[in-house]
């Protein structure tokens, strides 16, 4: 151990690769600072995992665990070696010392180097010739925000800025000798953002200059930071003349772009005609900003279509440009006088609209992403129909701009459901590729797959864990309670433990709730199974079982668990003999290796979360893939850590590090094919993922090479259906557009008098169906009264005070809290933060059931949009 680099890698954290700080011992014998292990605790939660052997965790307590004792080597090691660390400058392992600074750890060759740069700084830095009295105060004042090495920045920084900086006339004189002559200089005091372009001088056009140009010419006029394309340029015609439209175009075609030229013309003129209105001394309050709105789906488009945005608004993009993400409603007011487009989910603008944060009638333009999903219940339909509702009182509607990879068919005629479509989108005008040049245009600047292969794998005849967790434990569990499941498929077998399972919570059977959730999870447990590595399987299964466990269990539990033991047991010894691969997994390592050449990347697409995490950690783990330098990250959609979603941050690393390459494979859900910005892949492999025939046509704009796909019968009925969309854009084209407005005025009709009927119904409802009570739709525990319940935003939350003392939550933000009977505690939600840090109870809909009225059986909703009773905003 007399080698430092030993000694440092010895105590050294897996986790930070810093010097050991608080250091814990995990169960796996490795050690972690304290700081880091509660990092993991708090994102990963159930998933967290040892850094070092990628071990779960187990316990998920961070005050379980103890520092190591003074007689640990490690401990004896940090004690003896104090000065080993690091250095900042080499990265060498070496003794060091901290700089009085920084604080920066420098070895021994670098230290000298390193404080003579600090006082080169500091020398330049006290050179106050540079800038005026006004500036040299307003550097001064940062000191208070800035340590010493942030401040030396700074002021290089702001140095460098000055150099380049556009002087402001009329300002302060300087006196510069030179040659024996005195040259006058005008400085300015402060340094000012880079000029404003001034679009009174810029040439005056129109919208038909824009559609009749060549795109060269169209970047000139409206000063992109691209080239359209020619199709792009025509799809543009509605929007320019003001007309809603709606743009079908594959993924990466530039559908964003479109809506982006439509924006940018539109906010050009807004500020011509200002400009022409202060020149004539016309009233400016008759005539304001543009402003726009762009909706996405998910939260993780939002930056992604703001970031898109700029290559379109390339002058003042930060002072035009704005992405709403955690701000406040309260604030939007005053962010909608500072900025001029918007980018929200449609979710959080809905709740604005309706908390009367943002107001329809004041803007100009709506885009919307991904407006295939306008119809039923979701956001985007909600907000259309207040749309119609403005429209039919003659107020100011926004124009509407709606793109999409592709309309679907849900579940309809493929023609009526796009007259449906554009009829809740109040769209007449259909934008999509024509035959011919556009195709070959479209073709040849766009991905698209060389081949697109369905592949089908034989399943296993005989497999001892199936046959015996089926014909061993869950038909015992399913005896107990006189159930024959013996005949059942898997999808009869679902859907009938689904409806005994919501029986037996209205009949408050705790018997059959308690087997019911078993064989629902054994259920879950076979399905995948099927398609991901046995020990990830086992893994899922006995923290799904376990993370409700009550403390006092009934008889069917113990026996339920003791069945969960013996199971538990057999896969031990499967997993100890060596179990050899699945099929399905071996062939998809195969497709992998067969696909993946050097410099290129790779999408695999997979149904939940769950499949896209146990692919990553079993494809990193394969030594062929490791041979030949395949590196697999996963990417999953935003939610809760318990749920394994990625916070946006997280998604953006990802992303970036597939971009770069330092990820070339990537298992992800749908949540990269509807919009996210994935990099040009080599291959898309969907791994039994079929979302529906949108998705199908979404994923194939991600790959430029094969796309290969193993679920063989609904990827036909997906073909068929894009085969059904196809000639629904088709016979569009046929009917012409007298014949389309004269359908779409019809439905259009039909729909106003549904939403009038729905809002009357919904009325007279809201308060008759508000819950008496909500009890515990596990165990029928008395929890709250309906009038309790409180909106914020679409988070419903518990403000009675006998909840609290009932049933005992946590405080800590993020924090589960479960129903207090100890035979039961089943999780009932989570805790949020309200405003002054005041903790909420956020109540979870598929954990309740409602008492309404004298209506002898209780209630469950999936959602809650469904529950029709009254509650008030917070």
């Amino acid at each position: 151990m007399d080698n430092l680099s030993q000694i440092y890698q010895s105590i050294r954290c897996q986790k930070c690769e810093r010097r050991l700080k608080n250091p814990l011992e995990l169960k796996c014998r490795h050690v972690i600072c304290r700081d880091c292990l509660e990092t993991i605790l708090r994102n990963h939660r159930t998933n967290a995992r040892c850094p070092t052997c990628n071990q779960s965790l187990g316990d998920y307590q961070i005050e379980n665990y103890t520092y190591l004792q003074p007689n640990h080597y490690i401990s004896r090691l940090l004690s003896t070696f104090i000065d080993v660390n690091q250095c900042e400058t080499c990265k060498q392992c070496t003794t060091v010392k901290q700089c009085s600074q920084c604080s920066n750890d420098q070895c021994d060759s670098c230290y000298d180097k390193h404080i003579k740069t600090h006082r080169q700084i500091k020398q330049q830095s006290n050179k106050n010739s540079d800038f005026s009295n006004e500036e040299i105060e307003i550097l001064e004042s940062m000191k208070n925000y800035l340590n010493e090495k942030e401040f030396e920045d700074f002021i290089q920084t702001a140095r460098d800025y000055l150099d380049n900086a556009i002087l402001k006339e009329n300002q302060t004189t300087i006196s510069i000798e030179n040659n024996g002559s005195i040259i006058n200089i005008e400085k300015k005091s402060i340094w000012l953002e880079p000029e404003i372009y001034d679009w009174s001088k810029h040439e005056k056009f129109t919208e038909d200059d824009i559609i009749n140009s060549k795109p060269k010419r169209v970047q000139q006029l409206l000063r992109l930071d691209f080239i359209p394309r020619s199709y792009q340029i025509r799809m543009t015609t509605a929007g320019l003349k003001g007309n809603n439209s709606l743009i079908c175009l594959q993924t990466g075609a530039g559908k964003t772009f479109i809506a982006g030229i439509v924006a940018k013309f539109l906010h050009i003129l807004s500020l011509q005609k200002l400009n022409s209105a202060s020149a004539s001394a016309t009233p400016l309050d008759a005539i304001r900003r543009f402003k726009a709105v762009f909706l996405v789906p998910i939260k993780a488009l939002v930056a992604q279509q703001c970031t898109a945005f700029r290559q379109v608004f390339i002058d003042q993009p930060d002072s035009i440009l704005k992405s709403i993400e955690n701000q406040a409603g309260e604030r939007f007011k005053d962010l909608y006088q500072q900025f001029d487009v918007f980018f929200f989910t449609v979710q959080k603008f809905a709740n604005f609209v309706e908390a009367k944060h943002a107001d329809l009638t004041k803007f100009d333009l709506i885009i919307i992403d991904e407006c295939h999903h306008c119809y039923d219940n979701h956001p985007i339909n909600s907000l259309m129909r207040q749309y119609h509702r403005l429209k039919l009182s003659g107020c100011n509607i926004p124009q509407i701009i709606a793109l999409t990879a592709s309309v679907g068919t849900n579940k309809k005629n493929a023609f009526d459901h796009l007259v449906h479509l554009c009829a809740n989108l109040d769209c007449f005008e259909i934008y999509a590729v024509e035959r011919g040049a556009e195709e070959d245009e479209v073709r040849n600047s766009t991905n698209t797959p060389l081949s697109d292969t369905i592949l089908t794998i034989p399943k296993e005849e005989y497999d001892p864990i199936i046959m015996n967790l089926k014909d061993n434990v869950m038909k015992s569990i399913a005896s107990r309670l006189a159930y024959d499941i013996s005949t059942m498929d898997n999808q009869k077998l679902e859907n009938f433990l689904v409806t005994e399972h919501q029986n037996a919570c209205k009949r408050n059977d705790r018997d059959a709730i308690i087997g019911c959730d078993y064989l629902l999870k054994y259920h879950r447990f076979l399905q995948y199974y099927d398609d991901l590595p046995l020990d990830e399987c086992i893994k899922w299964l006995i923290e799904a079982l376990q993370e409700s466990k009550p403390s006092i269990p009934t008889t069917l539990d113990k026996f339920c668990q003791q069945k969960l033991e013996e199971f538990h047991e057999l896969v031990a010894i499967q997993i100890s003999r060596s179990v050899p691969i699945k099929a399905k997994l071996k062939k998809l390592i195969e497709m992998i290796i067969c696909l993946h050449s050097s410099h290129c990347r790779g999408l695999i697409l997979v149904r939940t979360k769950f499949h896209a995490v146990s692919l990553e950690a079993f494809l990193n783990k394969n030594p062929e893939l490791i041979k030949r330098k395949i590196s697999v990250g996963y990417l999953t959609g935003q939610g809760s850590a318990e749920d394994l979603s990625l916070p946006g941050s997280q998604q953006a690393t990802v992303l970036n590090e597939f971009r770069k390459g330092t990820k070339n494979l990537l298992v992800a859900t749908d949540v990269a094919q509807e919009g996210l910005d994935v990099a040009e892949c080599s291959y898309v492999i969907r791994y039994e993922f079929v979302s529906n025939e949108i998705g199908t046509v979404q994923s194939r704009g991600r790959a430029r090479a094969p796309q290969i796909s193993i679920n063989y019968q609904r990827e036909l009925e997906n073909r068929q259906k894009e085969g059904e969309m196809t000639q629904a854009i088709d016979e569009w084209r046929q009917r012409g557009v007298v014949e389309f407005r004269k359908l779409l005025f019809k439905e259009q009709d039909d729909l106003l008098k549904n939403n009038t009927q729905q809002t009357t119904s919904k009325f007279s409802q809201s308060n008759q169906e508000t819950a008496k009570e909500i009890h515990c739709r596990f165990c029928d525990t008395y929890l709250c009264k309906g009038s309790s319940l409180r909106l914020q935003g679409t988070t419903v939350i518990c403000v009675d005070p006998t909840f609290e003392q009932r049933v005992k939550p946590p405080k800590s933000l993020g924090e589960r809290f479960v129903c207090p009977n100890k035979t039961c505690h089943k999780e009932l939600g989570g805790v949020i933060l309200l405003s002054r840090n005041t903790p909420g109870y956020a109540l979870q809909i598929t954990s309740l059931k409602f008492l309404i009225d004298d209506e002898q059986t209780p209630r469950l909703f999936k959602k809650w949009s469904q529950y029709q009773g009254h509650m008030e905003p917070l």
